[in-house]
């Protein structure tokens, strides 16, 4: 099993406290101090250990600031996770390829109904005429009729159900939305996403496919009985999943959701409406059914909980050896982001976000069933 010691604890817990004078963005005023973050610093390698988890990032946002950030344990079998260990963000990529989507609509580049087939269709689609209805509004609320992957439909690209008809996950939507990005705009999509998002809010640990300046930071995906996996390469855009970066990028991201940056209030507003409510789907997967608010489901690329105290809006994301988090309230302009590269990294993750009083019943919901 991977260990680790109490006298690497306590080391970890000193080397894994970020300099709050580098922090790239975090209050420099709050939070070091805080004893919630010091009890925090004490528990979180103590949950690691317990859970045989190698690494965590952390950032918290309060009052519409980073308030406080942290990286605990390990990058790899030999290297420390440090504040500049990047990530791959799983699932919680899809809102910021939203967001890269909503900016360019706000510049008058896309149309949020506009039908993909003019600037693109997947070979496997071509001759279905359920491709011609196919818009970016439809990926983005999780509409296409698209399975998650295509490997689950033989390998081939095929729809299941009529575009707008009722919610099915699918990360080969968002694949699809970049792919139309692509064609229409004449770009690549990490250079799109450079130019609208990760230079306008000062995202500078942030990519959507390989880097040289990744080298000796990517954090391994890791399993128990120490088994370490070498890093997925993300050779081209993948805006559904392929995002490294750290959780003060990740936070800065939603700090300018936050603020309203660069998206029309119209769109702003929209992404915050459900567009068909998943109660029912909820009553069935949640960890505790019980928890599930009357109304709740996919915005525009977030999903939506609201909550009879609160709106909540969030997204997690699972990879294999890794997972992660993102949650946030507009209102009150808090949220968390958390980063994993252990298969049970869930384990310490929702410990954390009960800690820094993210709603009880988003976690309620989401948290990890408890092991028999």
């Amino acid at each position: 099993m991977h260990k680790i010691t109490p006298l690497i604890l306590s080391l970890f817990t000193i080397l894994g406290c970020i300099d709050k004078k580098k922090n790239n963005g975090a209050n420099q005023n709050t939070g070091a101090t805080n004893e919630k973050f010091e009890k925090l610093s004490k528990d979180i390698p103590k949950w690691m250990d317990e859970q045989d988890v190698p690494s965590i990032a952390v950032s918290v946002i309060e009052e519409g600031e980073i308030v406080w950030s942290n990286v605990y344990g390990l990058q790899n079998a030999d290297t420390k996770a440090t504040d500049s260990t990047l990530y791959l963000s799983a699932s919680i990529a899809k809102p910021l390829t939203a967001e890269i989507f909503l900016r360019l609509a706000t510049m008058g580049k896309v149309l949020l109904d506009e039908p993909m087939a003019a600037y693109w269709l997947d070979p496997d689609i071509e001759d279905d005429p359920r491709a011609q209805l196919l818009t970016p509004r439809h990926v983005l609320t999780h509409q296409t009729g698209f399975k998650n992957w295509r490997r689950m439909t033989g390998g081939i690209l095929r729809f299941e159900r009529d575009p707008g008809l009722e919610m099915g996950y699918s990360g080969e939507g968002l694949q699809y939305l970049v792919r139309f990005l692509e064609k229409k705009l004449g770009r690549s999509f990490n250079t799109l996403a450079n130019e609208v998002l990760f230079r306008p809010e000062n995202m500078e640990n942030s990519a959507m496919e390989d880097q040289d300046w990744y080298k000796g930071r990517l954090a391994w995906p890791y399993f128990p009985e120490a088994k370490w996996m070498q890093p997925f390469p993300v050779e081209k855009a993948f805006g559904a999943g392929g995002l490294r970066t750290t959780t003060v990028d990740y936070a800065k991201f939603i700090l300018g959701i936050m603020n309203g940056d660069q998206v029309s209030k119209d769109l702003r507003k929209e992404q915050f409406e459900i567009s068909l409510n998943q109660k029912e789907r909820c009553l069935e997967s949640a960890t505790v059914p019980e928890a599930c608010p009357n109304q709740l489901g996919f915005g525009l690329g977030w999903y939506v909980y609201a909550f009879e105290d609160e709106t909540v809006i969030g997204h997690t994301g699972a990879n294999m050896g890794e997972r992660t988090l993102a949650v946030f309230n507009p209102k009150r302009k808090s949220g968390l982001v958390a980063m994993s590269n252990g298969s049970n990294g869930n384990q310490v993750i929702y410990k954390i976000a009960e800690a820094v009083g993210v709603h009880q019943g988003f976690i309620d919901i989401e948290k990890p069933k408890q092991k028999q």
